[in-house]
């Protein structure tokens, strides 16, 4: 036995009934304390996992907010670019329609003054 432990009585006083108690009480006390000691580690050990999970929860939906903005804004890129390139094509083909109308005109009236007047007038204009 270690003499720190050892009540203030000398150790002649104890009978072996009286030492026995004793030793068994202090191998008690010292498993329990063991043991409410392992379940403290063990308590630390989970709570610092829950705590790294909520991390790793926490990351993921940081990098998945990451991604989704990525995509977002790729996506609108793409969309502004088609948007461009058809409003170049629908404006080409208003211009189109529109010279080729101006063109259709001039062709409509030089074919009517053809038609109505002497051809020298007509080569004059051409």
């Amino acid at each position: 036995m270690d003499p720190n432990n050892e009540p203030s009585r000398n150790r002649e006083d104890h009978g072996v009934l009286a030492l026995s108690i004793e030793a068994a009480t202090q191998a008690t006390e010292k498993t329990l304390v063991a043991w409410f000691g392992l379940w403290r580690d063990v308590r630390g050990e989970l709570a610092q996992r829950a705590v790294n999970m909520i991390e790793w929860i926490e990351g993921a939906q940081q990098g998945t907010t990451r991604l989704a903005r990525s995509v977002v804004q790729r996506a609108d890129e793409v969309a502004t670019t088609w948007i461009d390139a058809n409003e170049r094509v629908t404006l080409g083909v208003v211009h189109a329609v529109h010279k080729t109308g101006q063109g259709a005109s001039v062709l409509v009236s030089n074919a009517a003054a053809s038609l109505t007047s002497t051809r020298r007038e007509v080569a004059a204009q051409a």
